[in-house]
């Protein structure tokens, strides 16, 4: 099939297929939306797509790099009509169903809202072509799991733009987080209930924000910027 975004008519259309969804696990995916000419347009550069089977978010943001690398990085990423298209594309890899039946989740998990910084992010398919456009190497925290549902170091780093724009940041988060040992993330640098020394979602973006007021974090490198995150993270790097 031709990659095609759709219209705000499209978009309505597919958030009515959510309602619906939700009222009835079991209602079909409505792939008769994906090729309407009154919901959607074609893209441009023509683009086709096939469906997949993603063992991986990371498996899914690798071959959407390959089928959007014509359309630059810059028109991806506010184009709400073309990833909330790719999302009911590939809806049963997103949305997969539990003896015949779907779960479906709030709406900004599939429509996707540019410019809500509070929801960008939530979109999986987007955040999945996003961890990997900004971090080619060093995103095993972030790419290993399903498609199918955002884990917390994925949100608690992606939601943060002051930290991805750090060019050493996804070394330094890998170093820090990742047990090579056990070949899995550390436990409890992620946990909402309590604050731990060192951990990813409370202390690392306070201690990034302090460093920031007197050091130019963007010219670093990953040693530096560890060494300077100071004895609280030397544990996690150890």
């Amino acid at each position: 099939m031709y990659v095609r975004e759709f219209n705000a008519a499209g978009i309505e259309a597919f958030r009515e297929y959510l309602v619906e969804g939700r009222r009835n696990p079991t209602t079909p995916v409505l792939r008769r939306l994906l090729e309407d000419d009154e919901l959607t347009v074609l893209v441009t550069p023509q683009l086709r797509v096939e469906p997949q089977l993603f063992e991986s978010r990371g498996t899914a943001a690798k071959h959407l790099a390959e089928v959007l690398a014509p359309i630059s990085d810059h028109d991806l990423a506010g184009n709400a009509g073309l990833w909330t298209w790719l999302t009911l594309f590939f809806f049963d890899e997103i949305c997969p169903t539990k003896k015949g039946e779907r779960i479906i989740r709030n709406d900004y998990t599939y429509i996707f809202e540019p410019k809500n910084s509070r929801h960008f992010y939530r979109h999986l398919l987007f955040i999945a072509w996003r961890v990997l456009r900004v971090a080619p190497t060093h995103n095993r925290l972030f790419l290993r799991g399903s498609l199918a549902s955002l884990d917390k170091f994925t949100s608690e780093v992606m939601k943060r733009l002051f930290l991805t724009r750090i060019r050493c940041v996804f070394e330094v988060l890998d170093r820090l987080y990742w047990d090579e040992e056990k070949g899995r993330p550390r436990p409890g640098v992620v946990s909402p209930g309590r604050v731990r020394p060192g951990d990813l979602m409370h202390r690392f973006p306070l201690r990034i924000r302090q460093l920031e007021k007197t050091y130019d974090l963007l010219s670093l490198n990953a040693d530096q910027l560890i060494e300077l995150l100071g004895d609280e993270f030397a544990f996690q790097s150890a």
